[in-house]
């Protein structure tokens, strides 16, 4: 089969046994993934892979025939001429703008005293004033998409633009990219730090909170319906993968809302100060691996353009089998888009050895000019380039409960 001769690369990795970072390794399951013998074969083999090095990011594909790309990002195809000729596919994500939740927060609820509930979760009225700061920074937005929009047209209709060549019409009739097709993604960050402002409570401590987080995010999704019929512009909510979005927002916010100190994660006196990405519980919340999948999960039907859960399981060495069951389980028990066994791995300059889990010394050789290796977001990167705020995430990742363990 020739996806089994792919998958077999992926386990080997480089010419050293080293984790690709890319291509990546998206595995679309549905129903016939347990039900036919030929394509179970395979996704137990993918299982045996997510065990050795993670390879493998498992895409449930639900109802829709998607397309998936990049870190998380998915688009569903409704166009049944794309379908029928997967020639004539085009997928571009022509924008992401991220909506900074924690500072809607603070501008809605300035000096807020953290130790002290600030609204009634359960009076729709009470959040309005939270919801109407998100609104304005959807409408600013969807302005920055329309004037990105604006330019890519100059650019790709202009015969010395340098997008010309993508922007024209091609021998079937239509352009490379059609910007009207396109998706305007918008992104949103730290609902965690935002509902913890509000409330005093993180997502995983109170199940009031958590059904306001997804209050907060229905409303979005809901916003970008509304604008995207308003407007003839195709926007999603997506997960924001946030690499420096991360820290940088969180940096701002630091000097511009004293009170985000109380809840923005990481260690600020190391700089490594940083929001929760997107929907996603904390990184170190004591909360077992399932109930993280089942509550991260119920998010993601409102997350059109892509959403992940991540086993960040470090030096550990989850079983095929238990992997297996656990994808099993996802499958029928959540509603969850996509998830990844994440583990990190030591890689020796000196002898090209591969050690599980994050160490000083190589294993083989004993030297110390080693780097570590694991995922900042959706793609595997070494550690030694991620900037602090990273940093703070993967050492609050440690903190966490990530065990793979699930019964038949």
């Amino acid at each position: 089969l020739f996806l089994k001769a792919l998958m077999e690369v992926w386990r080997e990795g480089d010419c050293h046994g080293k984790v690709f970072a890319f291509p990546k390794m998206d595995l679309h399951i549905d129903s016939k993934s347990f039900e036919n013998p030929e394509q179970k074969e395979l996704l137990k083999y993918a299982c045996e892979i997510a065990s050795e090095n993670g390879s493998p990011y498992f895409i449930f594909d639900r109802d829709d025939i998607s397309l998936a790309a990049c870190c998380r990002l998915k688009t569903e195809i409704t166009d049944q001429e794309m379908i029928l000729h997967p020639e004539k596919l085009r997928f571009a994500g022509i924008q992401n703008v991220t909506i900074n939740l924690p500072q809607c927060a603070y501008r809605a609820f300035p000096n807020n005293k953290i130790s002290e509930p600030l609204l009634d979760i359960n009076n729709a009225d009470s959040i309005e004033l939270f919801l109407e700061k998100i609104d304005q920074a959807l409408c600013l937005a969807v302005q920055a998409h329309l004037q990105k929009k604006k330019f890519l047209k100059m650019m790709m209709e202009n015969l010395s633009g340098p997008l010309w060549q993508i922007g024209k019409t091609a021998q079937d009739g239509k352009p490379y990219v059609d910007l009207d097709k396109g998706t305007y993604l918008i992104g949103l960050i730290g609902l965690n730090e935002a509902v913890q402002h509000i409330t005093g409570k993180q997502l995983h401590e109170s199940e009031d909170v958590f059904k306001l987080g997804l209050k907060i995010v229905s409303f979005m999704s809901l916003k970008c319906r509304e604008y995207s019929e308003k407007f003839n512009l195709k926007l999603s909510l997506e997960e924001s993968p946030a690499e420096s979005a991360a820290g940088r927002l969180a940096k701002i916010d630091l000097q511009e809302f004293p009170d985000s100190k109380k809840v923005i994660k990481g260690n600020s006196n190391e700089d490594e100060s940083y929001y929760t990405n997107s929907i996603h519980f904390a990184a170190s919340a004591p909360v077992d691996l399932i109930t993280r999948i089942i509550k991260q999960s119920k998010f993601h039907p409102l997350i059109k353009s892509g959403a992940i859960i991540h086993a960040f399981v470090g030096e550990s060495r989850p079983s095929p089998e238990s992997i297996y069951n656990l994808i099993k389980k996802v499958w029928e028990h959540t509603q969850c888009s996509q998830l990844t066994i994440s583990p990190e791995f030591t890689i020796c300059n000196t002898c090209s050895e591969v050690s599980r889990g994050l160490q000083e010394n190589c294993n083989g050789c004993g030297s110390k000019d080693v780097y570590g290796v694991t995922r900042i977001v959706g793609y595997y990167s070494k550690i030694t380039n991620w900037n602090k705020n990273k940093i703070g995430e993967l050492k609050d990742r440690h903190s966490g409960n990530y065990r793979v363990v699930v019964s038949k």
